[in-house]
């Protein structure tokens, strides 16, 4: 079983450099342009789209079958112009080609960067979300990135390499190590940027679109321990390749609250924040991810946890 995982990883690796060498003989524009018309033809036809399509109903139930059918089509066109991008990612580091990218509020993040106080991006998968830590270098704060380890072995090992040579961020992988990475770049005055909206069954729960979702903790978790601001930010795609990336205000936590109220606090701001972002341009977020199902046993472990809270 395992010579057979290993050969399916080999050729989906295999794939995968293949396109991107068909991407890498175009420019950047024609690569994203050519990505774009190819997943868009091709995508909405996969069985995948079809999960696509039931979230899509899920969320927004008010949408007519046209307008789902136009944001499965519109986020696969996404979809493949940012894997067209892929082959040509670094040069969205280039000064440049600093044209493609606005950054509106900027302002707010030289100045966090100015006064060493750390904190934490969070985004989803909006456009091309690979360019979070680039605009982080771009106006220059360091820190890291938080990444899920693929499924694929080897493609993690090459989508971890791209990252490394695109910017000076730390890749930080999610899970032990990735925390005391994380901990340490707090303690220094860093930041780290996450992506926020994927299912994570070791999360809380807290809703999205009015419906209960798994959700990461750790951007608020951050943020009562140590006291730093959790950044939300959101990129479009404003022609092309070339994008808007948007930060705004920043959420905090309440001095003297109750720890663990507070996080479910910010986690909910932050699923609102995403929302929105979400019924704004539904077509360029990643409808793709198992998102809303929450399994018995995590509700059980859920109660049991706030329970004991409610105790002490």
């Amino acid at each position: 079983m395992a010579r057979k995982h290993t050969t399916i990883h080999l050729l989906e690796y295999a794939a995968l450099k293949i396109a991107l060498a068909f991407f890498a003989m175009m420019g950047l524009d024609r690569a994203s342009a050519a990505g774009g018309r190819l997943a868009r033809l091709v995508g909405p036809k996969v069985g995948v789209s079809n999960r696509a399509r039931a979230n899509i109903r899920r969320a927004m139930p008010e949408l007519s079958p046209e307008e789902v059918e136009r944001i499965v089509v519109g986020m696969w066109e996404n979809l493949g112009r940012t894997i067209g991008e892929y082959a040509h990612l670094e040069r969205f580091a280039r000064p440049e080609e600093r044209h493609r990218i606005e950054v509106v509020g900027a302002g707010a993040l030289r100045a966090m960067a100015e006064a060493n106080c750390g904190g934490v991006f969070v985004s989803g998968h909006f456009a091309n979300w690979e360019l979070l830590p680039v605009v982080m270098q771009l106006e220059g704060l360091e820190g890291g990135e938080v990444y899920r380890h693929a499924n694929n072995p080897f493609v993690n090992e090459w989508m971890v390499s791209l990252r490394e040579s695109v910017t000076s961020a730390t890749q930080i992988p999610k899970g032990g190590t990735g925390a005391r990475l994380i901990v340490r770049l707090m303690q220094e005055g860093k930041f780290v940027a996450m992506l926020t909206d994927q299912k994570m069954n070791d999360g809380v729960e807290a809703r999205l679109f009015g419906l209960r979702a798994m959700t990461p903790a750790a951007p608020a978790g951050l943020a009562v321990r140590y006291n730093i601001p959790v950044v939300p930010a959101c990129i479009e795609r404003v022609g092309g390749a070339h994008f808007r990336i948007t930060v705004y205000n920043p959420i905090t936590a309440k001095p003297g609250a109750d720890p663990f109220e507070d996080t479910l606090r910010i986690t909910q701001e932050i699923n609102d924040f995403l929302e929105a972002r979400i019924r704004a341009r539904p077509h360029e977020w990643l409808w793709l991810h198992d998102r809303w199902s929450v399994k018995p046993w995590q509700r059980q472990r859920l109660a049991a946890a706030q329970e004991e809270d409610m105790l002490e």
